[in-house]
């Protein structure tokens, strides 16, 4: 891999000229479905779906909250208006409860019609100063899933370090051909956006020593002889904060790894102690039981039998992944289905993804799109 200038020829400008053209593609995109969001919503579908669904449980996942957007765009930061005016709607459209309260009655028949449960996941301190302000306005429970590791530390998670050393980096472009990325652009905003959700997401189908050896490596050269040290919208909870949360608001607190691994490309004894640690932790820390888990970036294909073996030996009644859907009765308790929200999602959008209406079959080929595309975390 190489650094240089943005002004090359050959097959790096063409490259580039890709990553561009990928850009614009997804900004078209992006405007489309917003305005098929929009007429799908002024036509009722929400409501009906909502009505079709109504004995499901709908999982919403979010990530960090901040005043405003980030710029580069991340796509697992909300800022606190959009969070504010999508809870005020959940609030009116739903019966929210409790996530421990909400599995048990699922499981058991007694769950109220247009049920809903509210998860944030990785434990930055912004749930502290912007989400939970929200959530205590607004009278609703939450769930957030701590990636222990780096409490009280100012540590960051993988993705997040990548995130901020593409927001920070001085170079225009970085050369990943070897490493079957491809050529960079870093010119703009959008560029390092996008070079970043297309970098995050081939790292997650590392082998995890791969993943790390990578990452190191993409580290030093967007930031040659440097550390980051400012951990700036990533920084985590520490464990005195952690406590705080809970007290002021009804937040309860539950594992989410040590240091937020793909699970299912990790050595059994990675998967055994990043799922075993993290639950010894919250013991430890918070003196309560754990009874739920959440899977580190959450695909079908980030976690697999030896991490449901570990989840069923440490006594974890249910886990929840991060693949589109409603859960229900029949749904695998290890494997619970939620409703991802991301920073790019407009409210139309969100309306109907909260209220089931989204096809499989779209669901599939909206991945499809996304992978080509080079999307953003999930």
């Amino acid at each position: 891999m190489s650094t240089g200038s943005a002004h090359q020829h050959g097959p790096a400008a063409g490259q580039v000229d890709r990553q561009a053209w990928g850009s614009a593609r997804r900004d078209v995109r992006a405007q489309t479905k917003n305005a098929a969001a929009r007429i799908l919503c002024a036509a009722g579908l929400p409501v009906l779906s909502r009505r079709l669904r109504r004995r499901r449980l709908t999982i919403l996942m979010y990530h960090g909250v901040e005043t405003e957007p980030l710029a580069p765009g991340c796509w697992h930061v909300l800022d606190v208006g959009a969070l504010r005016r999508q809870l005020e709607y959940v609030r009116r459209r739903f019966t929210v409860l409790p996530l421990e309260e909400a599995l048990e009655r699922m499981y058991v028949g007694t769950l109220p019609g247009n049920a809903a449960a509210l998860t944030f996941d990785d434990g930055t301190r912004n749930l502290l100063t912007h989400a939970a302000p929200v959530l205590r306005e607004l009278g609703l429970p939450a769930a957030v899933f701590l990636a222990t590791g780096p409490m009280g530390t100012d540590e960051t998670l993988w993705p997040d370090q990548l995130w901020l050393a593409f927001a920070r980096t001085d170079r225009n472009e970085i050369d990943c051909g070897s490493e079957g990325i491809g050529v960079l652009s870093l010119r703009n905003d959008g560029e390092r956006a996008a070079a970043y959700a297309t970098t995050v997401e081939h790292l997650k189908d590392l082998p995890d020593d791969e993943r790390l050896s990578l990452l190191r490596c993409l580290l030093a050269m967007l930031a040659p002889g440097a550390e980051a040290t400012d951990p700036g919208p990533f920084q985590m909870l520490s464990w005195d904060e952690a406590r705080v949360l809970t007290g002021n608001s009804r937040v309860s607190l539950h594992p989410h790894t040590v240091t937020h691994p793909i699970l299912s490309r990790c050595p059994d004894d990675k998967v055994d102690d990043e799922i075993s640690e993290s639950c010894a932790a919250l013991e430890r820390e918070l003196s309560c039981g754990v009874n739920v888990f959440a899977y580190p970036n959450g695909r079908a294909q980030d976690f697999d039998e030896r991490a449901k073996a570990v989840l069923r030996r440490r006594g974890i009644r249910w886990a929840l992944a991060t693949t589109r859907g409603l859960a229900h009765a029949k749904s695998d308790p290890l494997a619970l289905p939620r409703i991802p929200i991301g920073g790019d999602l407009s409210f139309a959008g969100f309306r109907l993804l909260v209220s089931g209406a989204f096809p499989a079959t779209r669901e599939r080929a909206d991945r499809k799109l996304d992978s080509a595309a080079g999307a953003g975390r999930p």
